[in-house]
């Protein structure tokens, strides 16, 4: 890694829902081990999350930046989360090892709908980014009747392959919007729908508002 490059040093950082406690990192560098090459070691992170972190669904609301609690910390302290904090979690583990590593959303059709979603990718110089979807890889503990080998053949093909039942809207989490908020937006972290500013201290409006005046339409493009 270029150590001095932008990149390294942006993807790398302690910042917002991606906090690199003492704690993550400790985690991170007992999975790791003796192993130096980054691609094994992002491998042995994406597997402990999907073998060890529960999917459940996550307070965001009452989260960072109105409270100290992030979404990695969260996972850390709580072995469980959504695909947001798995995936930020994923990206604090590797950045703490000097890997980088970012959050990314959008959408996907997973069920055939649209829904938002989040999944992580880590850099690899000479290779670029590289997928990785832990709580798509644990779709597969849902059905009873698949064998071991199957399901550990969905777990593979969700670390540096994608689907191509997404699109993405951000590359990383708690990016600053365009134009400035003024006052602290609904979901800082997520950008897949419009961002809400309020000053009330409950989210109860807002969130009411944004969910029955906004909707969103989409139609496949064939080539």
């Amino acid at each position: 890694y270029d150590k001095q490059s932008l990149l390294y040093q942006k993807y790398t950082l302690s910042n917002g829902n991606t906090e690199i406690t003492p704690e993550i990192r400790e985690t991170a560098q007992n999975i790791a081990g003796d192993e130096k090459n980054p691609y094994i070691v992002a491998r042995k992170l994406y597997d402990y999350i999907v073998n060890n972190i529960d999917y459940a669904f996550m307070p965001h609301l009452v989260m960072w930046p109105r409270t100290s609690q992030t979404e990695s910390d969260y996972v850390q302290k709580n072995q469980r989360g959504d695909c947001g904090a798995q995936s930020m979690y994923f990206t604090a583990m590797c950045r703490s090892l000097g890997i980088p590593a970012r959050t990314t959303g959008g959408w996907q059709l997973f069920s055939g709908n649209f829904s938002g979603h989040f999944w992580a990718e880590f850099y690899l110089p000479y290779y670029g980014w590289i997928p990785v979807d832990t709580s798509a890889a644990q779709l597969c503990f849902y059905p009873k009747d698949l064998t071991a080998g199957q399901r550990q053949i969905f777990i593979d093909y969700y670390f540096a392959n994608q689907d191509s039942m997404r699109c993405v809207v951000q590359n990383d989490t708690d990016e600053p919007l365009i134009p400035p908020a003024e006052r602290m937006v609904l979901l800082p972290l997520a950008i897949q729908m419009p961002a809400v500013q309020y000053s009330s201290p409950t989210t109860d409006i807002p969130a009411e508002i944004l969910l029955k005046y906004w909707t969103m339409d989409c139609e496949q493009i064939r080539p």
